[in-house]
């Protein structure tokens, strides 16, 4: 084997270059504080890091979803309390308006009362939040929870029928509010005056108070709702869809036809409806109302006792769609005394300060939840970024540990060449 100078000098410069790639190697971990800077040098290791990263960063989203709910959640629970006082200074106003000593302006000057109580009531049930969002509207939360119906001045929701909820694990999820319509509407009552279903909303309660307390002793006329919400609209371009509406006494039967025709919200099928009703004469017995996004049929000819409204199937799946049964029948009541609508108004004030109480309790579970799991999440970040730091981050006291020797190594290899370099075997020819 023949040795050239050119040989055993590349030989050197081969050991300098390979002494720096290491201590560049080092110098790069130590200015990074990293022990891998590409993928390339530990794939296993680098995809590790990624995926714990990810890990941290949805983490800390859903500490970030905790940290808005518990916002939220303590606004509507903020809402509640002053509900719950209004109930409780309402039902004052009942207890001393039954006083049968009291003259006609001590009763105005109560229904007064009740009027702002009334307005207040609207107001909390609107309540928005921070981001302009109504709190009880669930998954309509840019429109308004209630509106006031311009034909029969009650309150109506109009919100959407599902509660929204952020996720807060990976397998977990909290509602950030309740619906309005199972805190205000919703509400049992034993009333003559409530619904079909046997409810009666709180502000119908603050209304029928203040009607009274104005010696407006109304009956109930017929009214059925659907349970069924239209925001989205129907199509019936393409479907034949018919029914009737019977009203009493009389009767009186108005058929409606809803075939071809495309609705895109629950005023369109109201406005249809009311404009068949008037083309046919039946508009004095009578008439389509929303009801938020719901749709009412009311008897209105001679609201009493023996007042109903009733519907029936004839084609199509309106009814089906609305949230109507076939052949449902709403009988309206006579007008009742003073002194009990009173004691039914009284009941009913408890009924729905059991619903906000009901409210309040579940608002108190869900932010015990909300603290649990933010420990929990606390937990689980800590632990994953040392279990991170374990796999990405650098050990100093091994790193320059290794400089030193790279180091040292580098010199040594240089100090080597030198003596190499000038060697050459002329010098012994």
């Amino acid at each position: 084997m023949r040795i050239s100078t050119a040989w055993s000098q590349q030989l050197s410069f081969n050991a300098m270059n390979s002494q720096q790639a290491k201590l560049a190697k080092v110098q790069q971990q130590l200015s990074s504080g990293l022990k891998i800077s590409a993928a390339a040098e530990d794939p296993a290791a680098a995809a590790r890091i990624l995926d714990l990263d990810k890990s941290i960063t949805k983490t800390e989203q859903y500490q970030s979803n905790i940290a808005a709910t518990r916002g939220r959640l303590g606004l509507e629970e903020s809402a509640l309390e002053a509900a719950n006082n209004i109930m409780y200074s309402a039902k004052d106003l009942t207890i001393q308006a039954k006083n049968d000593i009291l003259s006609s302006g001590d009763r105005q000057a109560i229904k007064l009362q009740v009027d702002q109580l009334l307005e207040e009531m609207a107001g909390i049930a609107n309540t928005k939040n921070a981001n302009g969002e109504y709190i009880f509207s669930g998954d309509l939360a840019t429109v308004p929870a209630f509106a006031k119906n311009a034909v029969t001045g009650e309150y109506v929701y109009q919100g959407g029928p599902q509660q929204r909820a952020l996720q807060i694990s990976p397998t977990r999820q909290v509602a950030d509010g309740d619906l309005g319509f199972n805190v205000f509407e919703n509400i049992d009552s034993s009333s003559p005056a409530a619904d079909e279903n046997g409810k009666r909303s709180v502000f119908n309660t603050l209304k029928a108070l203040s009607d009274g307390l104005n010696s407006t002793l109304n009956p109930t006329s017929g009214e059925i709702t659907g349970d069924r919400f239209l925001r989205y609209g129907l199509d019936y371009s393409a479907a034949t869809v018919q029914f009737d509406l019977v009203a009493n006494p009389g009767p009186v039967t108005a058929p409606i036809d809803l075939s071809g025709k495309k609705f895109a919200g629950v005023e369109d099928v109201v406005t249809e409806i009311n404009a068949q009703l008037t083309a046919g004469g039946f508009n004095t017995d009578i008439q389509a109302r929303s009801n938020g996004n719901r749709i009412e049929f009311a008897s209105i000819a001679t609201p009493g006792a023996t007042s109903s409204i009733q519907i029936n199937n004839t084609s199509g799946t309106f009814l089906t769609d609305a949230g109507f049964s076939n052949g449902q029948v709403k009988t309206g009541v006579g007008a009742q005394t003073f002194q009990n609508q009173l004691g039914d108004v009284l009941a009913d004030l408890d009924a729905a300060l059991g619903s906000i109480l009901n409210a309040r309790a579940s608002v108190g579970a869900r932010m015990n939840a909300l603290d649990s799991q933010e420990s929990q999440n606390e937990k689980y970040v800590i632990d994953t970024k040392s279990t991170l730091s374990d796999t990405q981050d650098l050990d100093y006291a091994d790193a320059l540990s290794k400089y030193q020797s790279q180091s040292t190594a580098l010199q040594a290899a240089q100090q080597t060449f030198t003596k190499i370099k000038d060697l050459s075997l002329f010098k012994y020819l």
